[in-house]
Formats: C-alpha cells, sequence, structure tokens
C-alpha cells in the first residue's frame, strides 16, 4: 500500500478539488441568468449545480488528475531534494490549477470554459479549491492506507458515475427515457408513471447502496448493487434471444455497472476475513 497510496490520493484530492470548482462556475452562472432576468428558481439553481458537478466535473475530474499527478510528483522531488514542509503539495495544487485554466483560455477559443474563471475573485477561488486538494492529497500520504482505503476511493468514483444517471432521471426523464429507446411524450400516462417510478427508483437505489458501501464498509451493499445490475444485464439478454426484442447494447454496461461493485465486495470480504485471522 505503500506506494498504491499515492495514485488513490490523487483520485480522491482530484475529486475534492472537482467538488469544490464546480459550484464556483455554477453559482457564476446563477448570478449571470439572473442579471439577464431569466426565470431561476431554487429547482433550477439546483439543477444547474448538480449537473455542473456531474457533468462538467467528469471533465473537469480527468484533467485534474493529469495535473495534480504531475505538479504533486514535482513537489515530491522538491520535497526530497530542496525543502520539506505540508504546505509544498498545496501550493503546489494552487498553481497547477491556476497555470491549467490559463493555459485552457490561452490555447482553446479564447473563452473561459469555466464560468466562475472569468473574475479575479472566481480565479482565487478555483486556485484555492487547488490548494485544498493539495493539502488533502498530503493528509493522505502522511501515513499508510490500509485496503479499505481503495475501496472506498473506488467506490466513491462508482457512485459519482451512477450520480449521471440519478440526476438524469429526476431532472430530464425525456432525455434519459430516449437512451433506452423509449419516446416519453407518446407513451401514455400510466406507462410514464411507471417509467419515471421505476427508472428513478432503480439508479437512486443502487447511487445509495453504493455510497452506503462507501460508508460502512459492509460488503452487502457493494453486493446488492451488483446483484441488481448483473440481474439487469441477464433479463436484457433474456428479453433478446427468448422474447425476439431489438437487440442493443446497454446490457454490456449492466454487465460491467454489476461486475464493479461485486468485485469491491468480494475484496473487501476477503480482506477482513484475513484480518479476523
Amino acid at each position: 500500500m505503500k506506494i498504491a497510496k499515492y495514485p488513490f490520493a490523487v483520485l480522491v484530492a482530484a475529486l475534492l478539488t472537482v467538488a469544490l470548482t464546480t459550484p464556483i462556475s455554477s453559482f457564476a452562472n446563477i448570478i449571470w441568468l439572473s442579471s439577464m432576468n431569466l426565470p431561476v428558481n431554487f429547482f433550477s439553481s439546483l439543477e444547474i449545480i448538480l449537473f455542473d458537478f456531474q457533468r462538467l466535473g467528469i471533465i473537469l475530474y480527468g484533467i485534474i488528475i493529469i495535473e495534480f499527478a504531475l505538479a504533486f510528483s514535482l513537489a515530491g522531488l522538491a520535497r526530497k531534494y530542496v525543502f520539506d514542509t505540508k504546505y509544498l503539495y498545496p501550493i503546489a495544487g494552487a498553481v497547477i490549477t491556476g497555470l491549467t485554466l490559463f493555459l485552457l483560455f490561452e490555447f482553446t477559443t479564447q473563452t473561459e470554459i469555466l464560468s466562475g474563471n472569468r473574475t479575479l475573485f472566481g480565479k482565487f477561488l478555483h486556485c484555492l479549491a487547488g490548494f485544498a486538494g493539495g493539502y488533502l492529497f498530503y493528509f493522505l500520504i502522511s501515513k499508510d492506507r490500509e485496503i479499505s482505503f481503495i475501496i472506498r476511493t473506488l467506490g466513491t468514483i462508482y457512485a459519482y458515475l451512477i450520480l449521471g444517471l440519478v440526476l438524469n432521471w429526476i431532472f430530464t426523464p425525456i432525455i434519459a427515457a430516449s437512451d433506452f429507446g423509449f419516446v416519453f411524450n407518446e407513451l401514455s400516462s400510466s406507462a410514464q408513471n411507471a417509467l419515471l417510478r421505476d427508472f428513478s427508483a432503480f439508479f437512486v437505489a443502487t447511487f445509495l447502496f453504493s455510497i452506503l458501501g462507501v460508508i460502512t464498509l459492509n460488503s452487502a451493499w457493494f453486493f446488492s448493487v451488483g446483484v441488481i445490475y448483473i440481474s439487469a444485464g441477464v433479463f436484457n439478454l433474456i428479453a433478446i434471444y427468448s422474447y425476439g426484442t431489438d437487440y442493443n447494447q446497454i446490457f454490456i454496461g449492466e454487465f460491467l455497472l454489476g461486475i464493479f461493485p461485486l468485485a469491491l465486495g468480494i475484496i473487501n470480504s476477503y480482506q477482513k476475513k484475513k484480518a479476523e485471522v
């Protein structure tokens, strides 16, 4: 775990930075919409914040992982050969975040990808988010971590991905339904109700089970998620080959979404049994 804790610390630190960075742009968008006298209420504001965290956040997450990996590697070398201070990683996180946003502006279309970066105060807040990510990285690598750290990290990332499906069915059900081959407005009212309640419950439940698995490290929660998605994949294939429904490749994603939490549950159970021996 001595070596493994470093990449997983980068993943966790980057996720924290995303969680702090995206709301800055979300609130900037909300303020701009209000200044244009466009209708903005609590529900629409919540939708903007959550979708930015998930959709924009995924893109940022990949970028921040790369920038943090580079910055923290250089900071680690400086810490080893130049001077050692716990603020080296936070400073590196703040500097690389500001530099990345500057380069994205200069080498794209000369427009700010993040709305919050259009003001000096917004730039400061983004760098502060990078500083917080760097400090968390330092905290995570300051001592050896157990396998539970890896399980929690991967479980959190998994739940983060599932959150996108949850948000789609709650805020944009028509688009979400079309992804599964439904023309929502052509369905009867009863069919729309069934579709909304069943799919929403399906994804909300698996998201909550994933979070509970991360918090409690109880393998039963991970197994529950895995069984649900594996079952969906199996019955998808049964419907295709036994009932002649249209062929689709959704079952591939269902099996992947099922195998991942099952693997986390198995690893977690093995580690607990090993610790008891």
